[in-house]
């Protein structure tokens, strides 16, 4: 097999996952779902999964008819609906008045990563924040997230500071 060949049928591939995955905004219906997917993520990252955690980052928000349009979730049609991605755009004031948007969390399945999913989910995350009017966004990137801060970047995202942390709950 050439390699012209191999990497057209991956991009083939690509296109038909692709054509079959819809961005929505989520709803209380999807709780378990995104249950699921958050679970799947941070265990990937070898850390254990916090019900408290999940609580206070997503089922809040998504009981919160505000908070709410700012989860967007990547749905596959072709595989019963199956949510496989997730963002969280949030509006935040600062101090001084400023409306800041704010990129909290994007997860996908593995199976649905490298395809550009992740950019579509960023670019509808983006346009749900023009609409709520914000003047800038953010994002952290953890250091495990590489393919994140290259998508970032190549979306213009410019790295403004470094962010610190003191963990309390080491002994």
């Amino acid at each position: 097999m050439s390699i012209k060949y191999f990497n057209d049928k991956i991009r083939f591939e690509h296109e038909d996952i692709m054509r079959n995955i819809i961005v929505e905004i989520a709803s209380p219906e999807d709780i378990d779902s995104l249950e699921n997917l958050t679970k799947e993520l941070v265990e990937s990252l070898g850390q254990k999964f916090d019900p408290k955690r999940f609580d206070w980052g997503i089922r809040r928000r998504i009981f919160d008819s505000l908070q709410r349009h700012g989860i967007l979730i990547a749905v596959d049609k072709e595989k019963e609906n199956q949510v496989v991605g997730m963002i969280v755009a949030e509006l935040r004031i600062d101090p001084f008045g400023t409306s800041e948007g704010y990129i909290k969390q994007v997860f996908l399945k593995e199976g649905y990563r490298g395809l550009g999913l992740g950019e579509l989910l960023l670019k509808k995350a983006i346009e749900h924040l023009q609409k709520i009017k914000v003047e800038k966004i953010k994002v952290n990137i953890k250091d495990q997230a590489k393919e994140a801060a290259n998508l970032y970047s190549k979306m213009n995202f410019k790295k403004v500071y470094e962010v610190l942390e003191l963990d309390l709950t080491e002994k």
